[in-house]
Parts: structure tokens; sequence; C-alpha cells
């Protein structure tokens, strides 16, 4: 069983520039919550809150970081493993 296309489509969305985090999505590999919990998880880096020019921008940021979370939080809900507990 695949991932649904919601979750196919948010992996494109907030991954832009990660064409094998696409592939995995849309084949269903169970190595994208790989590549979701890696890129997920810490915090913002201090050069990227230094950085920041407006508080809208760093907002941004911390936005996309928690909708990435979000998205390996829902990547958990449909683990393909889950299928197979019984095995």
């Amino acid at each position: 069983m695949g991932y649904s296309k919601e979750l196919i489509a948010e992996v494109k969305e907030l991954y832009p520039d990660y064409p094998e985090m696409h592939k995995h999505a849309e084949n269903g590999d169970v190595w994208l919550g790989r590549y979701l919990d890696d890129a997920s998880t810490g915090g913002m880096a201090l050069d990227e809150i230094l950085t920041a020019t407006t508080l809208e921008e760093l907002q941004a940021k911390a936005r996309l970081k928690k909708r990435r979370v979000a998205l390996y939080v829902k990547w958990c809900d449909e683990d393909p493993r889950k299928e197979n507990k019984s095995l």
C-alpha cells in the first residue's frame, strides 16, 4: 500500500528540492520516514535566527519547521510497517 495523495503532496511542498524524498513518497517506501525524521528534528540554527532581517521571516522559518514535524507525525500514522505488525 502506498502513501496518501495528501502526504505525497505535502512532502513535495515542504521539501521541494529533495527528489529522493519525492521518490520514496511516490513508491510508498518506508525510508521516507527516516528522511522525514532526520529532517524534522532539532531546533532552528542560531545562524538562521541571527541572520533573519524581520520577525516575519523568522516566524515563517519557524512555521516551516513546525509543519515538517507535523508531516513526520502524519507519516507515522501511515507507516507501512504497521500493516505487517502481525507477521
